[in-house]
Order: C-alpha cells, then structure tokens, then sequence
C-alpha cells in the first residue's frame, strides 16, 4: 500500500497519531503539567479534565476557578480518577507564575478567553483555549501577534480538527479529490433555548468571586440570571449563538474550503422567538454570509429557539459543495459523500458500523473522543516544542473565530463590512467602534 492510501485509509492516521506517544509519555522527563482554568461539574471542563487525564503522561497540577465549587468538585475528580490531589487557586494570574506549570486549559466564559491565553503565553505556557478564542476582532489580532512573538504552543478547542475523518475528508476535498472544486460552504444550527427571563440585581453568593470573574469585562452589578451559563447572551461577556456554535461547522467548512480572511461579511436576523422583555441581547435567528476572494462563499443559519431539524435531517453540521458532488459532515463525526445526483458514493462512520469505505473508529460518535485527540495533539505540541503542528494553532483558531466575531459586528451595525483579505483587517468605516471591546482598568489587553 502506498504511504498516501495508508493515511487516508484511517489506520495510516492512528498509527502517525500513536507513533511518539507510546513509548515512554510516562516518564518523569515527559509529564506535562498542565492547570484546568473553568471546573464547573455540568460546565465543559469537567469533560475535558477527564479527556486530558487519558493522554499518557499528563499531570492536573492545579484546578482554578472562582467558584468555590466547582474546585472542590474539580480537585475531587482528578483524585479520584487517580491523578492525585491537585492545587487549588481561583486566580489564574498566581498560576501563571508557577514555572513547573507547563500549560493551561481555558474553560472559561468568553470574555476571559483571549484574556488567558495572551497572559498564559507571554507567561511560557502552552494554551488550550475553548472556541470562540477571543470576544472581539482585535483580540484576534493580539493573539497571533503574541503566539508569533512567543513561539508557545496554542490550540482552540475545535476538536473535530483531530477528528480522523473530518481529517480525511477535508485533505481530499482541499486536493480536489471527491467533489470537484469546493464552492460553497453551508452551515447551520438549530437548537431550542427557553428565556433567560429579567434577572434581578441581588448579593453574591458565597461561593463565588464576581470581581474575579468578571475580569477583563467592564464592571457591573451581579444579577441572578448570568452566573453559569447564561451569560452567552449578554453583550458584556458572550458572543452570542454565532460565537458559541457558529465557530464549529464554520471552521470545518473554512478548512474544506481553503478558504482564509474574507472579502465581505454580511450579517442579517433579529430578536424574534425570545421574549421582548426577557434579558437576552443577541439575535435568536441570524443568517450569514462570507464571501471569499476566489468567488468561494460560506452560509450559516441559526436558529436557536425553535427546535426544528431543517437540513439533512440533523440540526447541525456543514454541506460542502463542490463542481462534481457534496459532502456532508455531521455532529457525530461522520462523512458522507454524495454525487451529483444525490447518491451516497463515499462513507466514513465513526461508530464503526459497516460503510462503503475508509472506515475508522477511533473518534467515537460523540464529543469526547475527539476531544482526547485534540488534547493528545496538544500534549504532543508541547514535548515537540512544535507550535505549528496543533491541528487548530493560533492562525487556524483565530481565522475561523474571526469569521463569527466579523458576523457579529455586521449584524450590530445593520450592513455588509468589507475586509481586507491579505490581513483580515477592516476596511469600511462601519464596524470600527464594535471591532474592539472595553476593558475594566488593570485588565486591558495590548
């Protein structure tokens, strides 16, 4: 078999992933220690503190968070699945000045995301950063502009990006091999969210520190209807169903694609289904378009408060398509690929049921195995010392990010925006006082 076919086949791409790893990951020279910033229990890191616990020779040196909670919950977690008693700090600022620390994993409100990675970087740590990696287009820019200076390892946690096969698929499609010429990227999502409701202001709990977790934000009076989740739809601290899940399936059909800065994002949709009193500030319905230099374009539609599955049967995923064909790419990390005539012609499954092809099923059909890949990946960067080789880095996480941030700022100022695509930079005047965000004194990002 040929070294090409033996990649694509899957176990080629297991082996390449597994070579490097299997011998002696365990040793005391190889333990990469790393601090989980974001601990909540029903939160996100509570999955990826186990994930990274599975790759060989990984320590959980400490647990941050400013809900006194969640670290208990966290410090216990790690123990009990026998990765010993870590530390517990809920600043990560005295984390960062610990130099056994190899790296930190960014669980944390949007906000906070730029935020902890640039601190973490120019610190000397390795960064594993959730999606969106920054708030604003310009955090973006420091972003690069600090991994570029500090040469650390960054990786935003688009797992699929370590899926084996999205990674097949996306290789083939780039090289023109199953449907022809990629055009057209189409993504969506379909959700059904209930009304935050008018929060109230009220004291602050006990457990937890709203100074601190507001951070880099602009201070403001805590209300009873942000802290945990909530606040995604506040203008303060989140980034809206576009950043919160536009990011995913937009990112895989970028990488299908080709595709890098825009020429011109327009972004359209409103405030319908949530209640017009109710504390929610982003759109509830929201349709974007990019347009790229090479004629190629990318769609994604949210709809979050009406649970209808309007596409493909799924409610969310990516449709690329191409001059001889399409291919579609689902939640659970499978492929499928149709010809012109809509007929299924290529198949990877990851649940290791019976396809037409190519079969792996290493990735799982959920969330969590690939997101052991994406940090065994992300550990393997680190012993290497080799920044680039993150399957999302610094210029991947911040191109795909910028796409839903950019969307955002058209929608806010109700037209198209034109950027330059050799730097992703603004070029229209419209946008200019949204592409920054204000910083609470102290915490300003430069």
């Amino acid at each position: 078999m040929k070294r090409r076919d033996f990649i694509k086949s899957g176990a080629g791409m297991f082996a390449i992933t597994a070579a490097g790893k299997a011998f002696g990951a365990d040793v005391a020279s190889n333990r990469v220690r790393l601090a989980l910033i974001g601990c909540r229990e029903k939160g996100r890191g509570a999955a990826v503190v186990q994930r990274a616990m599975q790759v060989p020779g990984v320590e959980i040196a400490y647990v941050c968070d400013v809900d006194a909670r969640a670290m208990d919950f966290a410090a216990d977690l790690v123990e009990k699945k026998g990765g010993g008693r870590p530390k517990k700090e809920k600043d990560l600022r005295k984390i960062l000045e610990d130099k056994t620390v190899d790296g930190i994993i960014s669980e944390t409100p949007d906000h906070f995301h730029a935020w902890s990675a640039v601190m973490a970087m120019r610190a000397g740590k390795a960064v594993y950063v959730e999606k969106p990696c920054a708030f604003c287009p310009h955090e973006g820019e420091v972003i690069l502009d600090t991994w570029r200076k500090t040469g650390m390892v960054f990786q935003m946690g688009s797992q699929r990006r370590s899926s084996v096969p999205f990674r097949i698929a996306a290789e083939m499609i780039r090289n023109g091999e199953l449907i022809g010429k990629p055009v057209w990227g189409k993504t969506w999502y379909m959700t059904r969210r209930d009304s935050i409701g008018k929060g109230r202001v009220a004291a602050v709990p006990e457990w937890l520190d709203w100074e601190l977790w507001q951070g880099p934000a602009p201070r403001v009076d805590y209300r009873d209807n942000v802290v945990h989740y909530n606040w995604h739809w506040f203008r303060n601290w989140g980034t809206g169903e576009c950043g919160n899940n536009a990011v995913h399936f937009v990112d895989v059909a970028r990488w299908c694609l080709g595709a890098e800065w825009p020429v011109r994002v327009t972004s359209t949709g409103g405030k319908f289904w949530m209640p017009a009193d109710d504390d929610w500030e982003w759109p509830d319905a929201q349709n974007v378009t990019w347009n790229f230099p090479d004629g190629k374009f990318i769609t994604w539609e949210g709809l979050c408060c009406v649970n209808t599955k309007p596409y493909m049967g799924i409610s969310t995923g990516a449709m690329v398509y191409g001059t001889d064909g399409s291919a579609l790419f689902g939640p659970g990390g499978g492929v499928e690929v149709f010809d012109k005539k809509g007929r299924i012609v290529r198949k990877w499954n990851t649940a290791g049921k019976t396809v037409l092809t190519n079969t792996d099923d290493r990735s799982g059909g959920g969330w969590a195995d690939t997101t052991r890949e994406h940090l065994e990946n992300f550990v393997e960067c680190i012993r290497s010392k080799s920044p680039e080789k993150a399957h999302s880095n610094a210029e991947i996480g911040v191109k795909s990010t910028f796409l839903a941030l950019a969307a955002n700022v058209s929608q806010s100022c109700g037209c198209a925006i034109e950027i330059d695509p050799s730097n992703g930079r603004l070029v229209t005047k419209a946008g200019e006082d949204l592409w920054r965000r204000e910083y609470a004194k102290g915490w300003e990002l430069v």
